[in-house]
């Protein structure tokens, strides 16, 4: 019969042996039957229960509806989007951006079909399945504005600074970054707990926000700015504008 030395299992509980035949290796999957109990707190029941929720495109753009023009407008206040000829909107979502840009030329990318699926039907422009992060996706095109709302606290900070990059590539001569994004307050506060209750698992400080924006772009503005209720800040957002280096 085979030779078979169980090693050491892994995280999802199975063990892994090797098993001889004519002097080749081959790679077993073997269950592990002893019995274990795993606990799940109830709040990270409901945070999973959300974030499935909120991939649900409708649920998203409910959500969102209330404060999507507050969550621009400092973007807007730089900005005319009438006179940008070409937007790549980054993790575009389900389109809400979309009718900001609508005498653009506009381009919405997602990893989310679904999104995507959803955008096209609703929206004028061109959204695109994929990664923005590869090369290869939109390997010829370059934008005026390059623009990114609300996806990047859901990114570890490796994985932040190569979108940048390849965002700060896609520009064109003359043209910038648009960054909008979750801050992480410090000190207790209801924008604080709320930020670390998003989805989003990487909410920042201004410090580190500031730190990945300009290792690929030059800065050009930076700011700070509440999003919530008339005079409840619920949560603090930075805009960043910047360029090439």
């Amino acid at each position: 019969g085979p030779f078979v030395v169980p090693l050491a299992a892994r995280d999802d509980a199975a063990l892994r042996a090797l098993s001889m035949n004519e002097g080749r290796f081959e790679v077993v999957r073997v269950p592990d039957t002893t019995p274990r109990t795993v606990f799940v707190s109830t709040a990270d029941l409901l945070r999973r229960a959300a974030d499935r929720l909120l991939e649900v495109p409708i649920v998203y753009g409910t959500l969102q509806a209330p404060f999507a023009g507050n969550k621009l407008k400092p973007f807007l206040e730089r900005v005319d989007p009438s006179q940008v000829r070409r937007v790549l909107d980054v993790g575009c979502g389900p389109g809400t951006t979309a009718r900001a840009f609508a005498v653009s030329d506009y381009v919405g990318i997602d990893i989310n079909a679904d999104y995507i699926a959803t955008a096209s039907r609703r929206y004028k422009g061109r959204f695109v399945v994929g990664d923005v992060a590869d090369d290869r996706v939109l390997p010829d095109e370059r934008f005026d504005c390059v623009f990114a709302h609300s996806l990047m606290h859901h990114l570890p900070d490796d994985v932040t600074s190569s979108l940048l990059a390849r965002m700060a590539r896609l520009v064109a001569p003359g043209g910038g970054v648009h960054v909008l994004d979750l801050v992480l307050p410090s000190g207790f506060s209801p924008a604080r707990a709320l930020a670390r209750l998003d989805r989003g698992r990487h909410a920042r400080p201004v410090a580190e926000w500031r730190r990945l924006f300009t290792q690929h772009l030059e800065e050009r503005h930076l700011e700070v700015y509440p999003l919530g209720l008339p005079g409840i800040p619920l949560w603090w957002m930075v805009y960043f504008h910047g360029v090439p280096k």
